[in-house]
């Protein structure tokens, strides 16, 4: 056996003693039989203390030692009962460990540990998540939510389906939920608030794995997750940070049999029949601002690491950022048109390289004619006049251009990814901008909500030239 497995044992070991809270004569005799068994010595368990419990698991499960998962197995079933009960929180462990260790199991999982700093709900919630929308499952989901939420509360668990809140919120006067909103964040603007609002609304499962858990939090480990319940079952320091521990068990339309079969797992390890069951639940007027609920507002309230859509006002001459409620500062008309002509090229951007070839700069001149044409009727639709547009093709008039948008960009540190939203040049030198164009919408004369890029003015102009 490898030091790195002892240590892996001696953090698992750590986690289970510590999750009562309570330490005890029969766990320091058991622990003192383990550390003999495993060859356990202080060096080991100074380490340990820098390993999360999920790596822990994960450099056992890896192992390839012969009977070393089912040995730890009963290892850990013998020091929970130590004391002669077994907790909540210790069963909480056992049953990731029996998910993750036991050769033969009802369902799938795997265990993550995050630092509690990104996300941190309740211990015992249950959440649904996925990377995107399965019919399937949610329909099974809706079918039986009451049986799934039931069965999980018996158990002392809170089972918690986004698309649930989301519809309580709706059902909420819009009025009452801004005000709330305004209250929870008070230097919000109006229009921040509204777009707050919107999104809310509109959030869905997927939405809420990928912009907030993924690219919010930084939880990568969940982007391309499957249809899974992410269970928190507890925290632990990994040095000085705390973490919080999860077991993700993968699901399907059977969803409601997976819940039965979990509950009924996770009751005959407990001693008691005796559990702490929360009974509140949100009603009309009324929310929660506690657990998960604070959590998703929170998120959402706080500016930073936000994959913010785009909007080109060229009538109020803006670029506005909504999503973190921030608009494009320092910038000339010069500077709008230019970002607004790079959003409209895409992927392909702008090549400003001369070649050297007599042939090859004839096509270029063409090419950079169209560009001039392009970047002067956009700049007309930002108020400017078509024949006093500055001339791209001048390196002297170009870069001032460049560097005052790049600067003002530079300056929104609250996007996810900022440098998405900056001009970026690739290595053969073609100037762009790497946001997706689905985030792009520009404001038109005669319509009340703005349009996606593709289907704007700015753009049908554009696509003429």
């Amino acid at each position: 056996m490898l030091k790195g497995h002892k240590v892996a044992i001696a953090r698992i070991f750590a986690d289970l003693i510590k999750a009562d809270r309570i330490v005890d004569t029969g766990e320091m005799e058991c622990w003192r039989n383990i550390c003999n068994k495993y060859a356990i010595d202080k060096d080991v368990r100074i380490e340990a203390r820098e390993v999360s419990f999920a790596d822990a698991l994960n450099v056992i499960c890896n192992s390839g030692i012969r009977g070393l998962k089912e040995d730890l197995l009963g290892d850990c079933r013998s020091m929970t009962v130590s004391d002669g009960f077994c907790a909540h929180s210790e069963a909480l462990l056992m049953i990731a460990l029996s998910t993750m260790l036991e050769s033969e199991q009802p369902f799938r999982g795997e265990v993550i540990s995050i630092p509690i700093g990104s996300f941190n709900i309740d211990i015992a919630t249950a959440l649904y998540i996925e990377n995107e929308y399965d019919p399937e499952t949610n329909e099974a989901i809706k079918a039986h939510y009451r049986s799934i939420f039931k069965e999980f509360q018996l158990v002392g668990f809170h089972f918690v389906y986004i698309p649930k809140i989301i519809d309580h919120y709706r059902n909420t006067d819009s009025v009452l939920f801004k005000d709330i909103l305004s209250f929870l964040a008070p230097s919000m603007s109006e229009t921040g608030l509204d777009n707050t609002y919107k999104s809310l609304m509109k959030m869905t499962t997927g939405v809420f794995c990928k912009d907030l858990l993924c690219n919010k939090c930084g939880i990568t480990e969940l982007r391309n997750t499957m249809p899974s319940l992410l269970i928190k079952i507890g925290n632990s320091f990994v040095g000085e940070a705390q973490y919080a521990n999860y077991l993700k068990i993968d699901v399907d339309e059977d969803i409601a049999t997976t819940v039965q079969t979990f509950v009924d797992c996770f009751s005959e390890m407990l001693n008691s029949d005796v559990f702490v069951v929360n009974t509140s639940e949100e009603r009309d007027n009324q929310f929660h601002f506690h657990g998960f609920y604070k959590q998703l507002l929170d998120i959402f309230l706080v500016r930073r690491n936000i994959r913010s859509s785009i909007l080109l006002n060229p009538y109020k001459e803006e670029i506005i950022f909504p999503n973190i409620d921030s608009k494009a500062m320092g910038l000339h008309r010069r500077e709008r048109a230019l970002y607004a002509l790079l959003l409209c090229q895409g992927s392909d951007g702008i090549n400003f390289s001369a070649p050297k070839s007599a042939d090859a700069l004839e096509r270029y001149n063409r090419r950079m004619k169209r560009i001039q044409q392009r970047y002067s009727a956009i700049y007309e639709m930002f108020g400017g006049e078509k024949k006093t547009a500055p001339d791209l093709s001048i390196p002297e008039i170009r870069r001032p251009i460049f560097s005052c948008l790049k600067r003002s960009l530079k300056n929104l540190q609250a996007l996810y990814n900022p440098e998405d939203y900056n001009i970026t040049k690739s290595g053969d030198g073609a100037f762009s901008v790497n946001v997706e164009p689905e985030l792009v919408y520009v404001c038109q004369l005669n319509s009340d909500e703005p349009v996606p890029l593709h289907e704007s003015e700015m753009y049908r102009k554009w696509s003429k030239i």
